[in-house]
């Protein structure tokens, strides 16, 4: 990982975005990193449209998408956040981006999101939702380093997704759950109606 900034297809990136966090937010959705500039069609969490995890929102909160650039599109899934109470963000606040790819085994870590920090200043949050764990570069591996250099050793147990564990945080019990990827390429192992099933069953029972 260190020899990587010597490179010159690797380009250093910071994350465009703080969290963000509803009122009364219940649940914490974790990823990675915004897909490359290129593919983003609005300034906020999961910009490519490609990607499955609006569409799966959607769903489950009953708002439509109508908008899928520009800051109405903004406007329309900080909406839908709020009616299912979900916080968000992803573990990379700094990276390292090969080319200009958007696949998270092209990513590697150089500075965490505050994650602790999310959670201090959201205390109703109950429960983190990983929506990576494949490869080394996946958002639960990235919380898992987090972890350990808040000097917090934590393993996940070896199980099939949704995979579930806790952790304790200033005398919370904070939940944690490995979801399915809402990326394309994950689609492939798994239904549209089975990951929008798994992500209602983890958000909605704490609504």
């Amino acid at each position: 990982m260190a020899g990587l900034l010597s490179n010159s297809e690797y380009i250093l990136e910071k994350h465009p975005w703080n969290w963000y966090a509803p009122p009364d937010s219940k649940s914490l959705v974790i990823g990675t990193f915004p897909s490359a500039l290129k593919n983003r069609k609005y300034d906020f969490y999961y910009p490519n449209p490609a990607n499955f995890f609006w569409r799966i929102m959607s769903e489950i909160s009953g708002i439509p998408l109508l908008h899928f650039s520009g800051e109405q599109a903004v406007i329309e899934r900080k909406n839908i956040l709020t009616k299912l109470h979900l916080a968000i963000s992803d573990m990379g606040k700094t990276i390292a981006r090969y080319k200009e790819s958007s696949l998270d085994e092209h990513l590697e870590v150089r500075e965490y999101m505050e994650i602790f920090k999310i959670l201090e200043e959201n205390p109703s949050i109950e429960k983190i939702i990983f929506t990576s764990s494949s490869g080394n570069s996946s958002a639960a591996k990235w919380f898992l380093q987090y972890l350990n250099s808040m000097g917090i050793n934590h393993k996940f147990p070896k199980e099939r997704k949704p995979v579930r564990s806790e952790f304790i945080f200033n005398d919370r019990k904070i939940s944690l759950v490995i979801a399915f990827s809402p990326s394309p390429r994950a689609a492939n192992r798994i239904t549209f109606e089975k990951l929008v099933e798994i992500y209602r069953n983890e958000i909605l029972y704490l609504v």
